[in-house]
């Protein structure tokens, strides 16, 4: 192996935190990857780690060759994107990071577009609703439903994030169709709530363009936004959820509006993010292209969205404090 291949290898184990973590991420055996890098410290004549038996950490000359390093590895990645931007068709792998429900309804389409178009790429995709670290986790771009906070990713806006009030046509008969922001905060909601976030307040803007909001009382609690929408079909409460997951059962019938003049607070939209690069590969280009299709601009399911005008109002003394 060679020096610069070597170098790159000590760089990723310095990204991943770990000699197993790199091991996992370049999919070879651990004894792999600290043997080699065990050649580089011998072929330097320096030490890059200090060594325990729990942990590893940068000597100074290990952190040293590693800023140099960085480089190195910008250089290699604008040749490659160089040569990646002027194919005439992408080959090779995408790696893509994105939300499970949106992943499995949506990116999952333009997947399917993508290789039917380029046949000669191959694909990896992973679910995962927890914030996910692309450059060190390897993903050529992601599909991220939160607020940006990276200045080292790129965003393209995708698709607006518009929340639905909804409910089936089973619990409008049993509890009737509410009128009123009191009305509705009385009735069993289903409410999505991971790890310390819980949408447990339906946040609306006032006639005066306030956001307020009201807790509603949850008779269902989950992390799956599957399970969520199964809930308010099935009737067990009514929720407040993405437009994207339930647009086609709007238009099917399955699912009704609430209060569809009230205007919920915005949520962050859908955009694809990757890695910031001069070149952006051709690859990545092309997938961005077909995902747009397949999701169509505007996206498809918006046209069986209430469009949301101004807030139902409260009664004076029920209005609650912002």
């Amino acid at each position: 192996m060679e020096r610069s291949t070597r170098l790159l290898l000590f760089m990723d184990v310095v990204d991943a935190g770990s000699f197993t973590r790199a091991a996992d991420l370049r999919q070879v055996n651990r004894s792999v990857i600290s043997k080699q890098i065990r050649a580089l410290e011998s072929e330097l004549k320096v030490q890059l780690f200090n060594r325990s038996t729990r942990s590893v950490s940068l000597t100074d000359i290990g952190q040293e060759i590693y800023r140099r390093g960085l480089k190195m590895r910008e250089a290699l990645d604008e040749t490659s994107d160089v040569i990646n931007a002027y194919q005439t068709e992408p080959m090779g792998s995408l790696r893509i990071s994105c939300p499970v429900h949106f992943g499995r309804r949506h990116v999952a389409s333009g997947l399917r577009l993508y290789l039917q178009r380029y046949p000669h790429m191959q694909i990896e995709m992973r679910l995962d609703d927890t914030l996910v670290d692309l450059i060190g986790g390897g993903f050529d771009l992601g599909i991220r439903i939160s607020p940006m906070n990276d200045s080292n990713l790129i965003a393209r806006h995708l698709a607006r994030h518009q929340r639905v009030l909804c409910a089936s046509p089973a619990f409008v008969a049993q509890h009737g169709m509410p009128q009123t922001l009191k009305e509705l905060i009385a009735l069993p909601a289903a409410v999505y709530s991971r790890d310390g976030f819980e949408l447990d307040r339906l946040r609306y803007i006032d006639d005066e363009g306030i956001e307020r909001s009201l807790r509603v009382i949850p008779k269902i609690k989950t992390n799956d936004p599957e399970i969520l929408r199964n809930a308010i079909m099935a009737g067990v409460g009514y929720g407040m959820t993405s437009g994207f997951q339930v647009g086609e059962d709007l238009r099917d019938g399955q699912l009704v509006p609430l209060l569809p003049d009230l205007r919920l607070a915005d949520a962050p939209p859908v955009q694809i993010v990757y890695p910031h690069r001069r070149y952006l590969p051709q690859k990545t280009r092309r997938f961005i292209e077909c995902l747009q299709e397949a999701v169509g601009t505007p996206p498809f399911w918006e046209k069986w969205l209430p469009a949301r005008g101004p807030a139902t109002a409260l009664d004076a003394e029920d209005q609650p404090p912002s």
